[in-house]
């Protein structure tokens, strides 16, 4: 069985701040990070003994009351359930990881009733599914669903496979305690216990903490050490807040520090995922307004520095990934648009391979042409790049790879568009990225995980969401 992770309070100190340079050339650093207390950032992790009050749904609900999940879609349950697929008008935001035997999961969160409503995402779940067939066909099978618990709503789910080999879901809830508990907001965790199963049985949930968790896959080291980014998404948009964070924890699960960036009111849902370069050194993007900026560390994530706009612009305010292969390269999956002004408007435009400008037309976004890039020098530049998709507002990537070197992209399509809210999956390999095209005969691009609009269900004329 999977380990549980206790938390335990750990102190770090204050990093004194300075000026460094960074390996991007044309850049100067800023550096003025520090590492803090966890529980001064996560809250108090601990669970109540399993006698108290708030362990025992329905009764003292607390932010520390633990979530579960659904089981759906098994035989003989009653076909007219709540979360049935043609009920649902808005979905997106997936993620995706494969089984040590190759079945796939992915997960994303939806709605019946409406798009999403941030802070609280009532009437929002987290669905789970699965393909044991390399993809072609897909079973919900699991719902992160906290409606019961004083009208909670799920957003940004997670999945991501530890350093054992183990999948872990990871659900995002929050419930309006009007003010009154430290975990309104509150990721949990459970583990698989067969991922081969497309029922499998799960681990108790496991409290993380109470900041956004679960956008980014964590980052695993060497030593079996792992990253977990973090946002306190209450705060985007307030100037001077400290928002971006890490929180690294040892092979047995306890923190070790959490990290944090310089203030940049620049920075959006900053969905920041490191990558260790060659050297050992650490470089991330961050979402901001007009672009990526990314960021470094040279000493294991305690302290970073912002390094400003990267010189390429792509991914404008919107989720990226970043991902080193097993050959070394570096895989980034992103919005391939630029933006510019013109007489006061917006030119949302792309660079062909030609190295020309070209407007777009239909399909006038930055979520639009996802595609995947490969770096051969640690990030720098990214100079091989394929098309995935341009078929309207396309967005938040996710990637896991298969043990023969397949990569496994997932992406939404139009949350709350009729005839869209479309969950895709494309699988290709290095050779066919380095190709710009199809070359391997087993990869493929945009085949449907989940299209509700396909199966009775989806936004209508006249739905107003």
């Amino acid at each position: 069985m999977p380990n549980r992770r206790p938390l335990v309070r750990q102190t770090a100190g204050i990093i004194a701040c300075g000026i460094i340079a960074s390996l991007m050339p044309g850049f100067t650093a800023t550096l003025c990070a520090q590492t803090v207390d966890p529980i001064s950032v996560l809250g108090d992790t601990t669970i109540p003994s399993s006698e108290d009050t708030s362990q025992k749904f329905p009764y003292g609900i607390t932010g520390k009351t633990p979530p579960s999940l659904i089981k759906i879609n098994y035989e003989g349950q009653k076909p007219y359930h709540k979360h049935r697929i043609n009920l649902r008008i808005f979905q997106g935001c997936p993620q995706v990881v494969i089984s040590e035997g190759g079945r796939i999961w992915a997960t994303w969160f939806g709605s019946n009733v409406q798009a999403e409503r941030a802070p609280y995402h009532k009437d929002q779940f987290s669905v789970i599914s699965t393909s044991a067939d390399d993809g072609k066909t897909w079973k919900e099978v699991f719902v992160f669903d906290p409606s019961e618990l004083l009208g909670g709503g799920a957003s940004d789910p997670m999945l991501w496979k530890d350093p054992k080999g183990n999948i872990r879901f990871i659900g995002l809830r929050n419930i309006d305690f009007k003010g009154k508990d430290e975990f309104a907001s509150s990721a949990w965790e459970f583990t698989m216990l067969d991922p081969e199963y497309e029922h499998t049985a799960w681990t108790a949930p496991q409290l993380l903490g109470n900041k956004n968790i679960s956008v980014m896959k964590p980052l695993i080291f060497p030593d079996g050490t792992i990253m977990r980014s973090m946002d306190d998404f209450k705060l985007v948009g307030k100037p001077d807040k400290v928002r971006i964070r890490f929180l690294k924890e040892g092979i047995d699960g306890k923190p070790i520090f959490v990290s944090e960036f310089p203030v940049d009111n620049d920075a959006g849902f900053a969905e920041q995922m490191p990558i260790i370069r060659r050297d050992g050194s650490l470089f991330t993007f961050y979402r901001a307004k007009k672009g990526q900026k990314f960021a470094e560390s040279f000493d294991g994530g305690k302290t970073w520095n912002l390094g400003g706009y990267y010189p390429m612009q792509f991914s404008i305010n919107t989720k990226c990934i970043l991902k080193t292969l097993p050959s070394g390269r570096v895989l980034l999956v992103a919005n391939d648009v630029q933006m510019k002004e013109e007489g006061g408007k917006r030119l949302y435009y792309y660079t062909d391979d030609y190295g020309m400008e070209r407007e777009l037309e239909k399909h006038k976004t930055s979520r639009t042409r996802m595609t995947a890039y490969l770096s051969d020098d640690d990030g720098k530049t990214f100079s091989h790049k394929m098309l995935l998709s341009d078929d309207g507002q396309i967005s938040y990537p996710s990637a896991t790879l298969g043990k023969d070197g397949s990569i496994y992209i997932v992406y939404d399509q139009g949350r709350g568009v009729i005839g869209q809210h479309t969950i895709f999956l494309s699988k290709v390999t290095e050779a066919d990225i380095l190709a710009g095209k199809l070359v391997n005969g087993k990869s493929f691009l945009n085949n449907i995980v989940s299209r509700p609009s396909a199966q009775g269900g989806g936004r209508r004329e006249g739905d107003n969401i």
